[in-house]
């Protein structure tokens, strides 16, 4: 037998890691995506196909279904938001913020940044510390680069006041998603039409309880980053 069987066991590891590599593959990919990838599967799919490649030789220039073109949107959407959360990731790590004041997830719709409060803004106030300027700088450069849109969601916590500068946490709230907006396109050059901007006061809490370090979770911003066809009521405006 010699060592012959070091080969089939090669292959039989090959196979088995890129079993597993296509079970990642397919857990990351959102429900929408599955949906649309299982048609491929179909006799049915494949009849369109055949049908689009008769009228392409016939002169009819569509070529593929609209099911084709929409598999393929939705995949390269995908892998846009994947990328987006991973640069994300990565810029915030590097600037030393912990984890438990940042969060970025992704679903059909765009990309979620949340940001804790006390990470871009002085206590109990809408004034941006240079830490707050590096952060936005990250998000200037992903809408930019990736040629997105972004909905800026200031939040307060229920103990905050404002320093008596503003009436109450619905205007602390919304202080907080203007000055946000405000640096990016005064500073940043971000085009105003690619931004908006809301305040929710503390009714948005992100988690219950009213212990230091929950309080301090709920008084925080988000951007959401979004292509330009997701409509408003997705994106949570």
């Amino acid at each position: 037998m010699g060592s012959s069987w070091k080969v089939a066991y090669a292959d039989f590891v090959t196979a088995l890691m890129a079993f597993f590599l296509l079970m990642w593959i397919i857990n990351m990919a959102s429900e929408e995506t599955k949906a649309v990838l299982s048609e491929y599967f179909t006799p049915e799919y494949w009849e369109n196909v055949s049908a689009g490649a008769q009228g392409s030789r016939s002169g009819n220039i569509s070529g593929r279904t609209g099911k084709a073109r929409n598999l393929e949107s939705l995949v390269t959407t995908d892998r846009t938001y994947l990328a987006v959360a991973q640069k994300l990731r990565e810029s915030l790590s590097a600037q030393h913020i912990p984890p438990e004041a940042r969060g970025v997830s992704t679903d059909k719709d765009g990309i979620l940044l949340q940001v804790n409060a006390d990470t871009l803004f002085r206590p109990n106030s809408a004034e941006l510390l240079p830490e707050g300027g590096a952060v936005l700088d990250d998000v200037a450069d992903i809408l930019d680069e990736y040629n997105l849109y972004a909905v800026i969601r200031g939040h307060a916590d229920y103990q905050e006041t404002g320093n008596d500068q503003y009436p109450g946490k619905w205007e602390l709230s919304t202080a907080r998603a203007t000055a946000c907006a405000r640096y990016l396109v005064d500073t940043a050059g971000i085009k105003p039409s690619l931004i908006k901007a809301v305040g929710y006061g503390d009714i948005r809490p992100l988690v219950p309880g009213n212990t230091p370090a929950e309080v301090a979770k709920n008084r925080r911003v988000e951007f959401f980053f979004h292509r330009p066809e997701v409509s408003g009521s997705a994106v949570g405006y």
